[in-house]
């Protein structure tokens, strides 16, 4: 069987290239064989827009100027690299990225539309306007009951690679598909001693409208109150309630289930637990009549230092330090194990230090989310208990890490802590170190 098998296939390659020397020769139909087989470029509209962040985690406005928006069909494309589809705005564009009325509404703003050749794209950079003489402050942000906004330093880099973010785009002829993006403003802006700086973290979100709805009791907004969309600890967006209504939405999540947390100074901690999102429809868990009320408890601080063992060095993403306790399953009434983040937020790149305000001392409150409203939330038991933390350093490159202590000079060491004790006093000295 061999023999005939390749006798077959020499006779269908003699056949193949005796076709191709026919059509270089012009054979077989009129013009130029080779170009006619080439398929004509196809056109497709992509319409890019970010979404809009509720002003939280002590700003009123993050300003940011794009100078472009690149897209690639290769998801490892570097920035030189040849193939770089460009939407340019001369002059930049600066949008303020924090809006709690457009949060509500689920409005977005728009950067325009960019013709592309049809096909699926990968990755997507946001180049950002870095200052020059003709503009010297293209990005600024306003500090939470501030007058004036302050200048947002912006890493060189910024304006060459860009902010770079994996995504699923598919151009079609002829169509328009639409992009959104969003700036996590409580992680992207750091501190760094008196000065801000602006290390973006963004990622496309769905562009159709969907989230969790909710409100939260009236009596409970002057606490400012911050609500968050966590998986597992993760927290995917935040938001706060309309200050004189109580109204929250937190929008455009992927699809999948997720943790509601609520937080407020001098409060327990509210979660509802396992609220299903899809792609297209907006959940509620709670109801202008039966609003979500946070309790009153008496509230600790945990403050340290970040550092880096000799020889290891702060990634320029920056570093992050966050509190956490975790629920654990319970069968009897189907909630899962999970992780609560009560904060997660940048340490200072100067010098390392970080301060977690307002923790809770008593126990959290939980509901499993349910269609039927309104759902009754009650204390539950955490681990570590209530009033005790783990507290993480977290860093690109990095493992985390939750080793504390200080030798008698002050100097952070490591010593082998699993929690901390926050449910009589504050804690201080909760120093980490990445080795």
């Amino acid at each position: 069987m061999k023999p005939q098998f390749f006798r077959h296939s020499r006779s269908i390659a003699s056949t193949a290239i005796a076709a191709a020397a026919l059509a270089a020769c012009g054979g077989g139909g009129g013009g130029d064989g080779i170009t006619s087989r080439i398929p004509p470029v196809t056109m497709g509209t992509v319409s890019v827009a970010a979404m809009t962040d509720a002003p939280s985690c002590g700003l009123d406005e993050v300003n940011v100027s794009i100078a472009r928006i690149r897209f690639h069909t290769d998801a490892q494309a570097a920035a030189g690299a040849s193939g770089w589809q460009e939407l340019t705005f001369s002059p930049s564009k600066k949008v303020n990225l924090l809006n709690l009325a457009s949060v509500l509404g689920g409005a977005t703003t728009a950067y325009g539309d960019l013709s592309l050749p049809t096909g699926i794209y990968t990755q997507m950079r946001l180049v950002i306007e870095t200052p020059t003489t003709a503009n010297v402050a293209p990005n600024t942000i306003k500090l939470a009951g501030a007058t004036s906004t302050v200048t947002l330093e912006i890493p060189g880099a910024l304006a060459t690679d860009g902010v770079k973010m994996p995504i699923d785009l598919k151009v079609e002829e002829g169509k328009k598909t639409n992009v959104v993006f969003d700036f996590d403003a409580c992680t992207s802006i750091q501190p760094r001693a008196a000065a801000y700086v602006l290390r973006p973290l963004a990622r496309v979100v769905p562009s159709t409208l969907n989230g969790i709805s909710g409100f939260v009791d009236k009596a409970v907004l002057g606490s400012g109150v911050v609500i968050t969309a966590q998986q597992g600890g993760a927290i995917f967006t935040t938001t706060v309630p309309n200050p004189t209504t109580g109204e929250f939405l937190l929008p455009r999540l992927m699809a999948g289930k997720y943790d509601v947390v609520m937080t407020g100074k001098g409060r327990t901690a509210s979660v509802i637990g396992q609220v299903p999102v899809d792609a297209g429809s907006i959940v509620a868990v709670s109801t202008v009549a039966a609003p979500i009320t946070l309790t009153t408890s008496a509230v600790s601080k945990i403050s340290g230092q970040i550092g880096y063992a000799a020889g290891k060095a702060a990634p320029d993403s920056g570093t992050f330090v966050a509190a956490s306790q975790s629920i654990n399953a319970v069968a009897a009434v189907g909630n899962p194990a999970t992780v609560i983040t009560y904060r997660f937020q940048p340490v200072d790149q100067a010098t390392g230090n970080y301060v977690l305000n307002d923790l809770p001392r008593t126990s959290l409150r939980y509901a499993l989310y349910k269609p039927a409203l309104p759902l009754t939330l009650a204390a539950i038991a955490t681990t570590p208990v209530a009033g005790r933390w783990k507290v993480e350093a977290v860093a690109n490159g990095y493992s985390r890490v939750t080793t504390f202590g200080t030798n008698s000079t002050g100097v952070p060491v490591a010593t082998a802590t699993t929690d901390l004790d926050a449910r009589t006093a504050d804690v201080v000295n909760a120093n980490i170190i990445f080795y």
